[in-house]
């Protein structure tokens, strides 16, 4: 048996696509950061900052393979054997062990301390090769479907005003975000989305002062929207309430809402939960020091 990993070409996108529909039946990918079918073209935008690779087993292409780098350490994001668990045993311990031979030198050569990979709980190869490298569990991005009423019920908390963003709100959302939302859009992002027919803004205000803000952008393949409430107003219902209000507002412009959270976060899933959302995926993160 032969495994072999080359660079993807633009005229393998097609059957990637088919391996990735299969996987996830059109949901969210965070390796594309998209949410929906994907198309070929989706999958060359990221070759950037990741590299995109095809798995062929006795010359037939048969799974892909992404392999990303942030701030220096690399990640497996995607790696897809199609009918794995169709094969004989035998040949399943083959071919896992083939693709860890290949991972592991790769990252070796990158001067990596571990081989990190993310994989769906679903994904029957990502699973056995984990265990094949007794790789150890760090954390899990569960991704979100919301499955509740179409125009939630909002409700502002005694005392609070619910209304719509204006322009002039944007600089106080901006510094309220960077307070409440690491790793977020700074204020002139803010004021971008705000100022596109993409975008949406909600604010909570207790006496004229800003308690908490919601943000919608609406863009092809998904729909961020993101939510932050100041400390000495949290757990008053507040951030449900603007959560409320930006899932409205993705209902009005046909968008299935979605979210994710970390599985060692679990405020967020409770909260999550409690809004309306179901789980429709887990993606584990795994690690084995080389």
């Amino acid at each position: 048996m032969q495994l072999v990993v080359r660079k993807a070409l633009p005229d393998d996108g097609a059957a990637l696509v088919r391996f990735l529909d299969a996987a996830y039946g059109g949901g969210y990918s965070p390796t594309f950061d998209r949410d929906g079918p994907l198309q070929p073209n989706d999958l060359w935008w990221v070759q950037s900052e990741k590299d995109v690779g095809v798995i062929e087993v006795n010359r037939k292409i048969t799974g892909m393979l992404v392999v990303g780098r942030r701030r220096g350490q690399w990640l497996v994001e995607e790696l897809l054997l199609h009918g794995f668990g169709e094969h004989p045993v035998r040949m399943q311990d083959a071919l896992v062990q083939r693709m860890t031979a290949h991972l592991t030198a790769v990252f070796q050569h990158a001067r990596q301390a571990a081989l990190l990979l993310r994989t769906a709980e679903s994904n029957s190869f990502g699973l056995a090769l984990a265990h094949g490298v007794n790789a150890a569990f760090t954390n899990a991005l569960i991704v979100f479907r919301y499955r509740g009423p179409r125009r939630p019920a909002v409700h502002a908390p005694e005392g609070y005003q619910l209304r719509r963003s204006s322009p002039a709100d944007a600089r106080a959302i901006g510094r309220l975000a960077r307070e409440t939302i690491p790793d977020r859009p700074r204020t002139d992002e803010i004021e971008r989305v705000l100022g596109t027919k993409e975008g949406r803004g909600h604010v909570a205000t207790r006496d004229e002062v800003l308690a908490g803000f919601a943000i919608v952008e609406t863009r092809t393949g998904r729909g961020d929207w993101s939510v932050g409430v100041r400390d000495s107003h949290r757990r008053r219902g507040v951030g449900r309430a603007l959560a409320a209000s930006a899932l409205g507002s993705l209902h009005a412009r046909e968008q299935a809402p979605f979210a994710t959270a970390w599985a060692l976060d679990p405020v967020a899933g409770v909260f999550l939960k409690s809004l309306g959302f179901g789980v429709e995926r887990t993606f584990l993160y795994l690690e084995r020091p080389l």
